[in-house]
């Protein structure tokens, strides 16, 4: 059987480039105690998604290691390579925060981002990403996504 032309111009079209990272972050220091930012992945595969924030983070010192809930990705790997280094991910089980990850700089310290999860309608995420986080500076980041999408599923 010989391949139609859709199937010709799918194989032959080069490596699509990566997404730039949804990522929204406060002021360093700017929220003690709370989350630093907003990251919104387009899929939940780690070795895809995790490049593009980390790059997004160089502002903030080199990126050396994540620690994240295992409950939102399928697959971790223990190191992923970014740039021209390899990120180590650490993980956590269900009885922790799911929707947060903590990216470490060996040299300047670690910030928390929430994690909107890639499923959640786009004024969700919006929202989550426009607004100061922490909302009220106690939330954890799964009472912030239910807030968030009770907001815009209310009947209006």
């Amino acid at each position: 059987m010989e391949p139609t032309a859709d199937q010709v111009a799918l194989t032959t079209v080069g490596p699509s480039l990566p997404l730039p990272a949804r990522l929204s972050l406060a002021p360093y220091a700017a929220v003690p105690g709370g989350f630093d930012g907003v990251w919104w992945p387009y899929s939940r595969n780690l070795a895809d998604e995790l490049p593009a924030l980390v790059e997004a983070m160089d502002g903030v010192g080199t990126i050396t290691r994540v620690i994240l809930g295992i409950g939102l990705w399928p697959d971790i790997p223990h190191q992923i390579p970014v740039g021209g280094h390899l990120v180590t991910a650490g993980w956590f089980v269900s009885d922790h925060e799911q929707h947060e990850i903590t990216l470490c700089s060996y040299r300047d310290g670690s910030r928390t981002l929430l994690i909107v999860p890639p499923t959640t309608e786009p004024d969700t995420a919006a929202w989550l990403m426009n607004t100061p986080v922490p909302v009220d500076h106690r939330s954890t980041a799964t009472e912030l996504l239910a807030m968030a999408t009770a907001r815009f599923d209310a009947p209006c």
